[in-house]
């Protein structure tokens, strides 16, 4: 049987923040049973619709801010962005691929880009809401995420209505976009995941650091799904 190509939405530059994913995601990947792709720069429809046709399923990975001008407000001053480019790149992949019927797996920055591609609401800073008190810009940080009951989170992690997750990030979704689902939050009201139907699953946390903390489920869940499509 031929593994599952997955594309990891990338626009390299030689800093993992800019844009070159950790190789965390290729091995988690590689770990539930598929292949890992970098795409490389996507600069137009065309090369979106080439990539979505050659591979299974799309990663949008971690890493620096979203542009503020694709949010249509003033940057924040704790803001530290990504490339414009590698933002494009994303967002093509993104339209693309929800306009589909192929999955995606949305990692932190990616949980973000996605909903913000789709009409959602963005936070700049989570820590200028008063009630958020978890270290969430931490990368030790553990904490715990409520899992909401009949959602496409509880079913990959049945029986658990908590889950003890990891948290390197000061942005997250502010409102989720028409169409879709909370699936966790955090004990301070931040967003942790949402999903789409049962192809899309978005988490705020990086389940590819914690294949050996009880992650490994998320990866088992995409690959499965990939593979049904592929």
């Amino acid at each position: 049987m031929n593994k599952p190509r997955i594309a990891v939405a990338s626009y390299t530059l030689g800093n993992p923040e800019m844009g070159q994913p950790s190789p965390t995601y290729q091995n988690a990947v590689y770990e539930a049973g598929g292949l890992a792709f970098l795409t490389g720069c996507v600069r137009t429809e065309e090369d979106a619709e080439q990539i979505y046709q050659e591979f299974d399923g799309l990663i949008l990975s971690g890493g620096a801010d979203i542009n503020a001008e694709f949010l249509g407000e003033a940057a924040h001053e704790k803001a530290s962005f990504a490339s414009v480019e590698r933002d494009r790149t994303e967002m093509l992949l993104a339209r693309r691929f929800m306009a589909g019927k192929k999955p995606i797996l949305a990692i932190c920055r990616g949980e973000q880009i996605l909903n913000v591609v789709m009409g959602g609401k963005h936070d700049q800073h989570i820590f200028d809401r008063p009630e958020v008190n978890i270290a969430h810009q931490n990368a030790n940080t553990r904490h715990p995420v409520s899992v909401l009951p009949g959602t496409l989170l509880s079913e990959i992690f049945p029986g658990k209505d908590t889950l003890i997750v990891n948290s390197t990030h000061h942005q997250a979704v502010r409102e989720l976009a028409p169409g879709f689902i909370l699936n966790a939050v955090s004990p301070d009201g931040v967003i942790e995941s949402y999903a789409f139907m049962d192809r899309v699953l978005a988490v705020q946390w990086h389940p590819e650091r914690l294949l050996l903390e009880g992650m490994k489920p998320v990866f088992d869940w995409f690959i499965g799904k990939c593979r049904e499509k592929a």
